[in-house]
C-alpha cells in the first residue's frame, strides 16, 4: 500500500509541475486590444434566483453598474418558483429597461431556469450570474478583449470567495485562490472543463448549435464545457474579471456542495468518456481529465490507510502508558547536521511548499497583496480531514448512480 502512495505523490506532483509550466509559459500570436479599440458586443446577463430574497439585490445591483454600454447590455431575472419574498423584492427593477423579470415553477435543478430565459435571448453574447454573486465593475469589459477573437466560444472570469466569515469560508478562499492558478493553466492548455454559474459569458452561437443546458446530474456548468471541448470550441479565461462568489459557512452545506460537485464531475465523466485519452483532445483528455478521475479514486483509496497511519502511534503509545505508566524521558540531543526525514515526508514536504506558491500566484493574478494568510493553513486542515468525507461520499453516490438533489 505504502507503493501506491508513493505512486500518488509522484504523479501528483508531475501534474502541479506541469501545471506550473504551462501557467509561466508565454503563448505566440496572443494580441492586447486597446481600450479605444475595444468591440462591445450586445450582452444578455441571465440570472437565475431561487430563494434568494437576501442575496439578490447586491447581485442585480452589481450588473447594472458594470462599465459596459448600457444600450448593449440585457439583464434576465428569472424567478424560479421561489417561496420567499424573492419576486416582491425584484419588483424594483421592473421599470428598468434593460432588466426583464420573468418567473416560471420550479423544476427542481437550475438548467430550466437558463433554458427558459434563452428563448428569449437575441443578443451576440449570453453569460450566466448565480444570484449569491456579484460582479466587479469592469468585469464585462474585460472579456471583450478575449471575444475579439472570433474562435473563443467562451469567457470564464475569476472567482473569489467574498468577506469570509468563518473557519470554512477562509478555507474556501485559500483553495479558490489555487483554483485561480489553474484556471490560467488550464486555459493556456486549452483544457478548461467548467463554465462556473457565477459569471461565465457565451456566444449565443454555442447554444444555437450545441443546443441547450441539460440536467447534467445538477452540474450544467460542467457538462457545457464538455461539450463544448467535444465540438472544439475554445474557452478563454480573463484573470481581470474578477466575481465574488459567497462560500457555505457552515460544514454541512459545505459538504452537500461538494458531494454535488464531485458527483456531477465523475457522471459527465462516464457520459463524456470518448474525451478520455484521445489524442484529439490533447492535454484535457491525455492528462487534465484523466488526473482528476485519479486524484479523487486514490485519496478515496489512500484516506483510510491515512488514518490508520496516524492513529497508530498514538494508539502505541496509549498501549505502553497503560503498562508502564507513564515515565517521560527527556533527550536534549540534537544533530544539526543530520535530519531523519523519509522520501514520503519530502514530497508531502514538496507538495506543501508548491500548495502555497499556487495560492500567492493565484492572488498575484487579481492583484491580491496579502499572499500569505492564515486561510492557507485552514485549507490544509480542510483537506486533510473534511474532503475525503465529500470524496467517498460522492464516488460511491456515482457507483451506486444515486442522484443527488440540488438543494
Amino acid at each position: 500500500m505504502e507503493y501506491i502512495l508513493y505512486v500518488f505523490l509522484f504523479l501528483t506532483l508531475y501534474f502541479q509541475i506541469f501545471l506550473l509550466v504551462s501557467f509561466f509559459e508565454k503563448k505566440k500570436g496572443v494580441r492586447k486590444t486597446e481600450p479605444s479599440a475595444i468591440t462591445y458586443l450586445t450582452t444578455t446577463i441571465i440570472v437565475p434566483c431561487y430563494n434568494e430574497e437576501s442575496t439578490v439585490t447586491r447581485t442585480v445591483n452589481s450588473l447594472l453598474e458594470l462599465e459596459y454600454p448600457k444600450d448593449k447590455l440585457t439583464i434576465i431575472i428569472v424567478d424560479d418558483g421561489s417561496t420567499d419574498t424573492t419576486w416582491r423584492v425584484l419588483q424594483q427593477y421592473k421599470d428598468i429597461p434593460r432588466v426583464r423579470l420573468l418567473q416560471k415553477n420550479n423544476e427542481g435543478s437550475k438548467f430550466s431556469a437558463l433554458n427558459f430565459a434563452l428563448q428569449h435571448v437575441g443578443t451576440e453574447l449570453v453569460g450566466v450570474l448565480d444570484s449569491d454573486s456579484w460582479v466587479k465593475a469592469d468585469a464585462l469589459k474585460n472579456y471583450m478583449e478575449f471575444f475579439d477573437d472570433e474562435s473563443v466560444m467562451a469567457t470564464i472570469p475569476s472567482m473569489v470567495i467574498a468577506e469570509p466569515d468563518s473557519t470554512l469560508r477562509h478555507a474556501q478562499k485559500a483553495e479558490y485562490d489555487i483554483g485561480l492558478f489553474a484556471r490560467k493553466s488550464f486555459a493556456k492548455l486549452n483544457a478548461i472543463y467548467i463554465t462556473p454559474g457565477p459569471f461565465s459569458v457565451f456566444r449565443k452561437y454555442v447554444f444555437d448549435t450545441l443546443g441547450p443546458y441539460q440536467e447534467a446530474h445538477h452540474t450544467e456548468d460542467a457538462e457545457i464545457a464538455l461539450r463544448m471541448q467535444k465540438h472544439g470550441y475554445k474557452i478563454a479565461y480573463s484573470e481581470k474579471s474578477v466575481v465574488y462568489t459567497v462560500g457555505p459557512k457552515h460544514l454541512k452545506p459545505l459538504i452537500k456542495q461538494r458531494v454535488r460537485w464531485i458527483y456531477g464531475f465523475l457522471r459527465n465523466m462516464f457520459d463524456y468518456r470518448e474525451l478520455l485519452f484521445k489524442k484529439k483532445y490533447r492535454s484535457l483528455g491525455l492528462l487534465v481529465l484523466p488526473l482528476g478521475i485519479f486524484r479523487i479514486f486514490i485519496t478515496v483509496v489512500l484516506f483510510p490507510l491515512s488514518m490508520w497511519l496516524l492513529f497508530l502511534p498514538l494508539w502505541r503509545w496509549y498501549e505502553k502508558l497503560s503498562l508502564v505508566g507513564f515515565n517521560p524521558t527527556w533527550s536534549w540531543n540534537i544533530d544539526w547536521f543530520f535530519v531523519n526525514v523519509t522520501q514520503l515526508q519530502i514530497f508531502a514536504l514538496i507538495g506543501v511548499i508548491f500548495s502555497i506558491m499556487t495560492v500567492w500566484m493565484g492572488r498575484e493574478l487579481i492583484g491580491d497583496r496579502r499572499k500569505f494568510t492564515i486561510d492557507i493553513f485552514y485549507m490544509f486542515f480542510m483537506y486533510t480531514f473534511i474532503a475525503p468525507l465529500w470524496l467517498i461520499k460522492s464516488s460511491y453516490n456515482a457507483v451506486i448512480a444515486r442522484k443527488e438533489n440540488w438543494r
